[in-house]
């Protein structure tokens, strides 16, 4: 992911010239379109369930078959009954399993990664069983592990990060062992969620070698404008096989997209229901345009819950009682193409805003059609002599209706001539699709149509946009937003601005930045130093400078509490050649403003040298990514943080999904 804001250029090319399919041709097995579901974790109803998602023309589901639930006494492992329940519940409907592997078993290594040997043959034992009580009930694909590196299904206190090295080790036990058991099975990769450069970092290491497919997530809803759109996935995908290819010999390998989704709630970040529609319509229909993609599981069917400010309840296709989102329409109306149609190629008008791919389904050509960054587009098409062939256009989720040919610009000229031979259709932002015979049938040339306005006239900064003024100036304080952006690993969970709240500002000079941050926290605890401030209620921040020859995944990451001995900074994650450790290059103190019972009202002061954050100079019009968590433990144990960016403190660990900070 970049985590700068490009200027796209393009070359302008012919009108109506195809571009190249340079991938390799398309496969004669369909795509798999899949979602995940979560039986196993008592979430929804088994056969009502895997309905809907046959209704929604699915033809895959993903689930977990956790390893603490297979492994209930030391040593013995077991199919439970309700895998077999799940594996032939959907084989009847139609839906083979992809089946995750995965999570923390308390017999082993302390209930934490299986790192050690004997961990690593347990778990090795565990997945052969399972798939031998599963081997012919409709589970093709198992799934080595789920987002290792980012801690999902652990135990908080367990939590931390899955180093690669130990993962490769785990793969290469369970790679035989799965195929012992299950001939037929395709293993799957685990998952990676953190980033692009813990996906290379498994190559060098030389995971093609062991598994069938590789696995990795790529939500990007977390991003700012362009870098969230359906489009830009499409390029990472792309340039991930590039990466495949230059770790594996010069050759591609198959990938499953095991979770992607656009979460609609009210929080940073969120979408209506009806734009995660238009995302979704998009990236289903980019996904084909990707040679060595082969399934893309939805995440997920169905919402996990009702809070529309909290955004793990809100990435269904359904509500949490099974009523549809406008999702699941275009799921159900896209699907077939994006199972079973061939991808030709794309259409290119010259405009890198308009998209035209075309596929061949049914013995008939469907072009699906889209203009992006809020404009609206007429695309006038031509027949020649030698068309013969009627058109039916629809949008996803709306019915069918014949194309009738014949324009007249009546708008532009009360007294235009009608042209039969002519067809102006207007594209915007959710795809339209037109199928028939195009034989003899050309895109003449492109309108731009005036888009609805934005229907705002003042001009307000965005909520992930922070500024940093000059040493000496007041500075506007940024406040941390509650709604949907307190991030809970226990309950109560998080009981408004009392229980926690925070702000922050920058100042800076051009040798050194300056943050203060203030809180005001109702059972505040000392921390036992700052590297383990997280588990207390320290604080957490993420800092990225484009600088020339950087990473766009190179981060510095500085944590900071009060201690028992006073205030205390750390590197997390210091800046290239530096060693974590005790920050001695950053000056910190912290004031106590008032205290009432066990609550505290702190300010945080922070003198950070540029040259710690391999930031050069600052300097008026300069920028860089921030993302900032406040930590919560009010006594048992860590129970959430606020935060502001992510990023940070959940996966994925990335730079990309930090916000901006402006100097001024």
């Amino acid at each position: 992911m970049t985590t700068t804001i490009r200027q796209y250029t393009s070359a302008l090319l012919l009108a109506a010239a195809i571009v190249p399919f340079t991938g390799r041709a398309a496969e004669a097995e369909e795509f798999l379109l899949g979602a995940t579901v979560h039986f196993t974790q008592d979430k929804g109803i088994l056969d009502v369930n895997l309905k809907l998602a046959r209704d929604c023309n699915l033809n895959a589901i993903r689930e977990d078959l956790p390893w603490k639930l297979a492994e209930r006494r030391r040593g013995i492992v077991t199919a439970p009954s309700l895998f077999r329940r799940i594996a032939d519940t959907a084989r009847a409907n139609g839906l083979p399993v992809l089946g995750i592997l995965a999570y923390n078993n308390h017999f082993y290594d302390g209930g934490s990664y299986p790192r050690s040997a004997e961990a690593v043959a347990a778990y090795a034992r565990y997945a052969g069983q399972v798939a031998a009580g599963l081997r012919g009930r409709g589970v093709p694909f198992y799934q080595v592990w789920n987002e290792w590196d980012g801690g999902c299904g652990m135990n908080p206190a367990k939590r931390g990060r899955g180093d690669a090295e130990s993962y490769i080790n785990l793969l290469k036990a369970a790679y035989p062992a799965l195929k012992q058991a299950d001939p037929d099975a395709t293993v799957v990769s685990g998952s990676v969620c953190t980033g692009d450069e813990y996906f290379e970092k498994l190559l060098q290491l030389g995971i093609a070698d062991h598994c069938d497919i590789l696995s990795i997530h790529t939500y990007n809803f977390q991003q700012r404008g362009e870098a969230a759109t359906p489009e830009a996935w499409q390029r990472r995908m792309l340039k991930l096989d590039e990466m495949i290819r230059k770790y594996n010999n010069g050759d591609s390998k198959p990938v499953f997209v095991t979770e992607m989704g656009y979460p609609s709630f009210t929080g940073p970040h969120g979408r209506t229901a009806g734009e995660c529609a238009v995302y979704l319509a998009r990236l289903m229909l980019l996904a084909r345009t990707v040679p060595n993609l082969r399934g893309l599981w939805w995440y997920d069917l169905q919402d996990d819950g009702w809070d529309i400010t909290e955004r793990e309840h809100n990435f269904g296709l359904f509500n949490a009682d099974g009523t549809p989102k406008p999702a699941a329409a275009v799921m159900r109306d896209l699907a077939p193409l994006v199972r079973k149609g061939e991808f030709l190629g794309r259409l290119d008008t010259g405009d890198p805003s308009v998209w035209i791919l075309r596929f061949r389904h049914d013995g008939r050509e469907t072009q699906a059609m889209w203009s992006t960054g809020g404009r609206r587009s007429g695309l006038v098409w031509e027949k020649g002599p030698g068309s013969t062939g009627t058109f039916k256009m629809r949008r996803p989720g709306q019915p069918p209706q014949p194309l009738a040919w014949g324009r007249r610009d009546w708008v532009a000229d009360r007294k235009a001539k009608f042209d039969p031979a002519r067809r102006e259709i207007t594209i915007d932002e959710m795809p339209l699709l037109m199928t028939g015979d195009f034989t003899d049938v050309r895109l003449a040339g492109t309108v731009e149509r005036p888009a609805p306005p934005a229907g705002r006239s003042d001009y307000r900064l965005p909520p992930d946009i922070a500024v940093a003024v000059p040493k000496g100036e007041k500075a506007a304080a940024v406040s941390l937003p509650k709604r949907g952006n307190y991030f809970k690993f226990a309950d109560p969970g998080y009981q408004g601005d009392k229980d926690l709240d925070a702000a922050f500002e920058f100042h800076y000079d051009r040798d050194h930045l300056y943050l203060t941050v203030r809180t005001v926290d109702d059972h505040f605890r000392l921390a036992p130093s700052a590297e383990r401030g997280w588990g207390s209620d320290g604080i957490q921040t993420g800092f990225h400078f484009d600088r020339e020859g950087g990473s766009p995944l190179e981060r510095v990451e500085l944590d900071f509490a009060l201690t028992g001995h006073g205030p205390e900074a750390c590197w997390r994650t210091p800046f290239a050649g530096r060693r974590p450790g005790i920050a001695t290059d950053v000056k910190v103190t912290v004031r106590e403003e008032k205290r009432e019972g066990t609550a505290r009202w702190h300010t945080y002061r922070l003198t950070i040298p540029a040259s710690s954050l391999g930031a050069g100079e600052l300097r008026p019009g300069r920028s860089f990514l921030f993302s900032i968590l406040v930590n919560d433990n009010d006594g048992a144990g860590r129970k959430g943080f606020l935060h502001w960016g992510g990023g940070l403190g959940s996966r994925p660990y990335d730079p990309s999904f930090y916000n901006l900070v402006v100097l001024k």
